[in-house]
């Protein structure tokens, strides 16, 4: 069954979750690691390993025929928040946290947890695929959610023009962009570059997800309470969010394989920058961390179902 499959995917992550988290609890991880991971994994492992990626998976008019299909997740996303929004007034959330609740149901983790799951459910072919979805969510979020929350916070600093261009244009993402510039201008990666690409794309998974299991060690989970707030923000970001994906596939068709890793991205946890970023601009942190810390757990357990959903609606012959 494909569920049963998925589920054993989804547990061998979790089990390299675990690791990490066991790691942290035994006090072997310090304050210098926790910081050197992430920029380790971010800064210096996936870059090379994504542009790689798109050069050797795509020629020059596969690529500007594929690129498009971004727009897709792209208008997922305007909807839902739009959506969210209005769910947000008509279900009386609290008024502090309305626009962190539609932007956390909004935007997924689709580089940390997305490469891991999607290579573990559907192998190496759908890391294009992850990139074109990865691509929409950053946009979105750095162009849009974070004036939300900036918007919400109660803190009066706000992020310069030149600290929004870095955040947007983050190491994955100038990664991917170099890849499309190099397959764009028909230039093949020398061999020993491609090797080494590889061999750092190795470390990408169980690193990621080694510092996920660090991550939810940290978190203090008495206060991560699954209240009213909490308990309709991951309906949305677990459930509701894909399912509007799925409809506009209906209405814009996707080949299946794509649709299947799009859907699959939509139905991720919480995009982990959004706790962040909600300390940063003053906004509830409380609520965002939350959100995050549950919703990587629970998603553990929601992933399969959708993996079964998926193969029922988008066949892959």
């Amino acid at each position: 069954m494909i569920f049963l499959e998925a589920l054993a995917s989804m547990t061998s992550i979790a089990l390299l979750c675990l690791v990490g988290f066991f790691v942290a609890r035994a006090k072997w991880v310090s304050a210098e690691t926790e910081i050197f991971l992430p920029k380790l994994i971010t800064k210096v492992v996936l870059p090379p390993y994504l542009m790689s990626n798109i050069v050797q998976n795509f020629d020059r008019k596969q690529l500007l025929t594929t690129i498009s299909s971004a727009l897709v997740p792209m208008a997922s996303m305007v909807i839902c928040y739009l959506l969210f929004r209005l769910l947000a007034l008509v279900l009386r959330v609290q008024k502090k946290h309305r626009g962190l609740f539609a932007v956390a149901g909004t935007v997924s983790n689709t580089i940390l947890i997305g490469i891991p799951v999607n290579v573990a459910l559907f192998g190496e072919r759908s890391l294009p695929y992850v990139l074109l979805y990865f691509f929409a969510n950053t946009l979105f979020f750095w162009i849009f959610g974070a004036y939300v929350l900036a918007s919400e916070g109660t803190k009066s600093q706000k992020l310069r023009l030149s600290e929004k261009i870095r955040q947007l244009f983050s190491p994955p993402l100038c990664g991917v962009l170099l890849g499309i510039a190099l397959v764009l201008l028909g230039l093949p990666l020398p061999r020993v570059l491609a090797e080494t690409c590889r061999y750092l794309g190795q470390l990408a998974t169980p690193l990621a997800l080694i510092f996920v299991g660090i991550t939810l060690a940290r978190v203090t989970w008495s206060k991560a309470h699954m209240g009213r707030d909490i308990i309709l923000g991951l309906v949305l970001r677990l459930v509701i969010a894909p399912l509007v994906l799925v409809a506009l596939l209906h209405l814009l068709p996707l080949p299946h394989h794509m649709a299947q890793v799009f859907i699959i991205q939509s139905a991720l946890p919480c995009m982990a920058i959004i706790s962040v970023m909600s300390a940063y601009y003053g906004a509830d942190k409380e609520y965002a961390s939350s959100m995050v810390a549950l919703s990587t757990v629970l998603g553990m357990l929601t992933v399969p179902v959708w993996m079964s959903v998926i193969h029922t609606l988008f066949p892959v012959g």
